[in-house]
């Protein structure tokens, strides 16, 4: 692009003039043979004024000596100041005559338009470009009226004047004005000076992405060289790749953001549409792993595009078409004869690597149930089976099982004795299947009974449980010992010492939680005290405070609800820091329960707010400051699923973020079942884990029955286990073995 070019492509006439009037002078002899180009007209402006006027005239196959070409206003030549391949400039002669301006460069004549002489004038425009709502200044003569004010007009739109003097209009630009000339009508007089180019971004695509993603914007009047766009996501300066009038093609910088694209032209500058910043796409399970032409493939996972040509995905480095796509599954169709390879998954331009996939007859494609223990009949689907069973080798874990029937897409299995955790594969004629995901090993099982009044329990690595009974701290080994590390069940009071010389008041208010080194702080609010535990059981006062609650440990610290309605955050020294007051003392009061996770986020039962229908609020772990209700909950009436606001919840007894992302709820209905509710923390989404029958029974989770689920707390291995206060036997803390 030439430099006397503005951002837009257009011609600048002070640039043009200045360079053309100070270059040219040496060309004005130059004797070089000039390559034949047809004569064309485009535009010129102003298209009125008086002698002298300067008119630029827009084209191609003018003569590069001024002398070689000729400007005739009606049949009186002007004066040939400048020139250039794409322009000249002409000074309008004193005995012109109003009537048609016609160019000749030596061997061909062509017309421009009509020149009208007359006061009214435009000179220039500046900008000229821009949206809608921008103010131009338009530079001329002869534009004041005692008649009436000046009407201006943008590509035949009437623009509303900001500004007016003899010399100088300031006009907005309308709405949907488009690109054309500017007009300017005062006391029956028109002018029409250079062409306006209006700006504007109509759509982007797509809109959402990350670091990397290319980004194609639709609108008009951009620059059609990539280096006269300014492209910015929310603030963020972008490579522009591409570039035509209607169209660029933007790459998302480094450290995107959400926030609105823009770009900018000329100085001028235009906001579109709000670009979501997402993370790469994730990949958690894809089924078959193996198998022939025609298989449904489905990729489960997080990140993708509900707009199927938004993904893409590649087996072995081949594309293959996507048929459906949701944000969290994709499906296609087998091809065949892609070959053994990497199955990745592209989304705008993000992509994620996934496992192997083998190009064979033999496939998994599920397995049901997924989970259980020895002896559970199990139906695996897929492709490729002998219809003999025996000649279908499967195991699990490395456990051969037996194959009880068999079909070409179907075998029926027992799992076999003492199974564990792991891979389920099948082997036909020498080849070799996975499952898509393993088999787990789960079950229900009773650690210890006839522990009374539970109020809270936490749980270390080993798998041994801690927790507060009647005015004791009890000890239970992962095989059902219990033993009281400090306290005594049968008397209250408040005294330190060495395990059973020390005395608590305990409630059901009260809360025990864990650090790093294996000491417990347990909450008095009767004694208004937070006592430290040491791993050999001695008891030392750690913070007085006014009737702390439940408590939630979070890097060190621990977060404790106070009777005045304050979250307090504690550091491992006593400091005691307190947060900002929530609403109705949704913290304070005693039966409500929090949990934090793995980022310091506080959850809490926002009970008060409605409570026939229970919601989890969320308080910013910074401040305490409750930054949203209803965070998830507050649906239509029941146990429902769905995401944040949509879902709700019965009743509500216990809450614990696993420390992979979720938080668990454990939930009670009115008609006899006990759910533990699982809340993926990154979408807000609520899905039922398990509903348990009312009763109790241990074994296979199909199996189990619970009374009720109180204390919920999980081990760092991902296990969980509850308080079941009134089952039979009674006073039982339950696992829930998930490996």
């Amino acid at each position: 692009m030439n430099s006397y070019k503005d951002g837009s492509g257009r011609l600048n006439l002070l640039w043009l003039a200045v360079l053309l009037l100070a270059s040219f002078a040496c060309k004005k002899h130059d004797d070089r043979p000039e390559k034949a180009v047809a004569l064309t007209i485009t535009e010129f402006y102003p298209n009125s004024g008086k002698a002298g006027t300067l008119v630029t005239i827009e084209g191609e196959g003018f003569s590069a000596r001024l002398e070689g070409n000729t400007v005739l206003f009606g049949s009186v030549p002007g004066e040939v100041v400048a020139v250039d391949t794409a322009a000249l400039i002409v000074r309008a002669p004193k005995d012109g005559q109003t009537g048609m301006v016609t160019v000749n460069n030596g061997s061909q004549d062509r017309e421009a338009g009509t020149y009208t002489y007359q006061t009214l004038s435009i000179s220039r425009i500046d900008p000229a470009n821009g949206p809608r709502g921008s103010h131009i200044r338009i530079y001329g003569a002869g534009f004041s009226s005692i008649n009436e004010p000046a009407k201006v007009m943008i590509n035949g739109k009437a623009a509303t004047v900001a500004n007016a003097n003899d010399t100088l209009l300031v006009a907005e630009v309308p709405e949907e004005a488009g690109s054309g000339p500017v007009e300017v009508n005062v006391d029956g007089m028109s002018t029409r000076g250079q062409h306006f180019i209006f700006q504007a971004i109509r759509g982007i695509k797509p809109l959402s992405g990350g670091a990397g993603t290319k980004v194609r914007i639709r609108g008009e009047g951009f620059a059609s060289a990539a280096a006269g766009n300014l492209v910015n996501f929310n603030g963020k300066r972008a490579v522009v790749l591409e570039a035509t009038d209607t169209s660029l093609l933007a790459q998302a910088p480094e450290g995107v953001e959400t926030g609105p694209l823009a770009v900018t032209i000329n100085g001028q500058y235009i906001t579109g549409p709000e670009f979501t910043m997402v993370p790469p796409p994730q990949i958690a399970e894809v089924s078959p792993l193996s198998g022939p032409a025609g298989v449904e493939m489905i990729i489960k996972g997080h990140h993708f595009s509900s707009v199927p040509d938004e993904n893409h995905v590649f087996i072995n480095n081949k594309e293959v078409a996507i048929t459906a796509a949701t944000s969290e599954e994709l499906k296609l169709i087998l091809p065949g004869g892609t070959g053994d390879g990497k199955i990745k998954v592209m989304v705008n331009d993000q992509q994620v690597e996934g496992p192997l996939f083998k190009d064979q007859n033999l496939g998994i494609i599920a397995i049901s149930p997924d989970n259980g223990q020895d002896g559970l009949r199990i139906t695996i689907t897929g492709s490729g089976f002998d219809l003999n069973p025996a000649a279908n080798q499967v195991t699990f874990n490395g456990s051969p099982a037996q194959v009880l029937e068999a079909t070409a897409t179907s075998l029926k299995v027992q799992a076999p004795a003492g199974v564990t955790t792991g891979a389920v594969q099948v082997t036909v004629a020498g080849q070799v299947a996975v499952a898509p995901r393993e088999f787990r090993r789960t079950g229900m099982e009773t650690i210890a009974s006839g522990i009374s009044n539970v109020y809270s329990m936490t749980v270390d690595a080993t798998g041994t449980i801690y927790a507060m009974s009647d005015h004791s701290v009890v000890k239970i080994s992962p095989q059902g010992a219990v033993t009281i590390l400090a306290g005594d069940a049968a008397e209250s009071g408040h005294q330190n010492g060495a395990g059973t010389e020390a005395r608590f008041n305990f409630s059901n208010a009260s809360s025990i939680v864990m650090d790093n080194q294996h000491n417990l702080y347990v909450s008095e609010r009767v004694n208004n005290v937070i006592r430290k535990i040491s791993p050999s059981g001695t008891v030392t006062d750690f913070v007085s405070l006014s009737q702390p609650g439940k408590m939630v440990m979070t890097a060190g610290n621990v977060i404790v609800a106070e009777s005045a309605g304050n979250a307090t955050r504690i550091s491992p020294q006593g400091a005691v820091t307190r947060l900002l007051p929530s609403r109705n003392n949704l913290l304070g009061v005693f039966w409500i329960t929090h949990a934090v996770d793995e980022n310091g986020g506080i959850y809490f039962l926002d009970q008060f707010y409605q409570y026939d229908n229970q919601n989890i609020g969320y308080a910013n772990p910074a401040s305490g400051a409750v930054t949203l209700y209803f965070w998830a909950g507050g649906g239509p009436f029941g146990s429902v699923d769905g995401i944040g606001a949509q879902a709700s919840f019965t009743g509500i007894n216990g809450m614990v973020a696993d420390g992979n992302g979720n938080l668990l709820v454990a939930d009670a209905t009115y008609n006899n079942t006990r759910l533990i509710r699982g809340v993926r923390i990154a979408d807000r989404k609520v899905t039922t884990w398990f509903n348990f029958p009312r009763g109790s029974h241990d074994g296979p989770l199909y199996e189990a029955k619970v009374d009720n689920i109180t204390s919920l707390t999980v081990a760092p291995g991902g296990d969980i286990y509850f308080y079941d206060q009134f089952g039979s036997p009674a006073g039982a803390v339950r696992k829930i073995f998930l490996r």
